[in-house]
């Protein structure tokens, strides 16, 4: 009879200049009853990856393990390209029913870049760098008190459904000092988190404090647990501090600003009282080869060598029609990945006036190399001491590729 064991396999490809994981998990049902489940994760190298279902449901072992073995051949043949890899991070177990949180993100829309320099001068506001990665909801509710207390952690997504969440970071937020509260933050892959706002606590269950006064107690919840996982997230509460806090992200590559008005309360959707300013760079580049029967193109630029990168993909939206093979063209971009491509790239049109020779890889912002500073990495003002992936799925844009 053959032995039953739980497995977890976890792989990177770097092949065609490609660099991703694909994670693959063979564990007992939960629930008992002699069943199996399988799960996978896959995304950019280091990102933070979901975990989802290999197989519906739990099933007898002699099937998840013939789905895991033949699914660990493919990645691992010459075709898929995948090799072994040191053990990536453990997430919560898969959670598949009465998934609502009743949880929701208050969201950012975009404002004009002369607006936002207008309210930078008006103190009324206070900003902080925006972090490029998933966002994530995390709530800890805690039934009974003493030894007996049972604590129980779950994180959401922009949609308000319950996701896993890394073990290591699910055990941080445990040992935070409160019995209830909300967090909202991003995701920054490799089981870190940037916390950038205390929604809930018990003596305020729904955020109708000012945001300025959740920030303070947000800070305050995160250094009495100090935790390697807490990602620093940069803020300003002057104007003159504003300025400063916009130049230094640009300079390092950063992803864009956040303005909130610091006496708002939270709310949930799409409002007034906060925004988002992202930097978005422009690049030269060229059509290296047509999607066959898409609205997308792949394009390139030249290396140090003269020889071509690969930039990957950009669509081209219904009112452009799609360039040539060779053209030259123009792509606005967040920042561009090491391993290739670019983040939320937006067509922008065909450049009659440029050549071959000025679509070059120098031209291009890479990702800032300290996206995942630790919370002690920022010095606070005194005011404040106290690709389409393997399971033919769409891939989410604008994820962070690791920290």
């Amino acid at each position: 009879m053959t032995q039953q064991c739980e497995e977890h396999v976890y792989l990177r490809s770097q092949k065609d200049g490609a660099d991703k994981d694909y994670n693959l998990h063979l564990e007992q049902d939960a629930a008992g009853a002699g069943l199996w489940r399988l799960f996978y994760e896959n995304g950019k190298h280091g990102a933070a990856l979901k975990k989802k279902e290999k197989v519906e449901g739990a099933v007898p072992y002699d099937q998840a393990k013939k789905v895991f073995d033949q699914t660990l051949k493919e990645k691992m043949s010459a075709k898929g390209g995948y090799v072994s890899q040191a053990a990536g991070v453990e997430y919560q177990s898969l959670v598949t029913v009465d998934r609502i949180s009743g949880l929701a993100p208050q969201l950012l829309k975009s404002i004009p870049e002369a607006l936002v320099y207008q309210r930078m001068n008006d103190p009324s506001y206070l900003w902080e760098e925006k972090k490029d990665g998933e966002r994530r909801m995390i709530r800890k509710t805690t039934d009974g008190t003493g030894p007996a207390a049972v604590v129980t952690v779950i994180g959401t997504n922009r949609d308000g459904l319950i996701v896993p969440i890394p073990k290591e970071l699910a055990d941080a937020v445990a040992s935070l000092p409160l019995p209830f509260f909300v967090l909202d933050g991003e995701d920054m892959g490799q089981g870190r988190y940037a916390a950038f706002d205390l929604v809930a606590t018990e003596t305020d269950p729904n955020g109708q404090r000012g945001c300025e006064e959740r920030w303070l107690a947000l800070q305050q919840l995160l250094r009495a647990a100090p935790s390697p996982y807490w990602v620093s997230v940069a803020i300003a509460t002057t104007p003159e501090a504003a300025r400063e806090l916009d130049k230094e992200v640009r300079a390092r590559g950063g992803e864009g600003l956040v303005g909130k008005l610091r006496a708002a309360p939270y709310t949930p959707g799409v409002g007034e009282d906060q925004f988002k300013f992202p930097y978005l760079d422009r690049a030269t580049v060229y059509v290296e080869s047509h999607d066959a029967g898409k609205r997308s193109v792949n394009i390139a630029a030249l290396g140090a060598d003269g020889q071509p990168v690969s930039l990957k993909k950009v669509t081209i939206p219904v009112n452009y029609d799609v360039p040539p093979l060779g053209a030259i063209v123009d792509v606005e971009y967040l920042y561009a990945y090491p391993s290739g491509g670019l983040a939320q790239p937006r067509y922008k049109g065909i450049r009659n006036d440029r050549r071959l020779e000025h679509c070059v890889v120098s031209q291009l912002k890479f990702k800032s190399v300290d996206a995942c500073a630790p919370l002690a990495y920022h010095q606070h003002q005194e005011h404040y001491d106290p690709m389409p992936d393997d399971e033919n799925e769409e891939e989410v844009i604008g994820m962070a590729p690791g920290c």
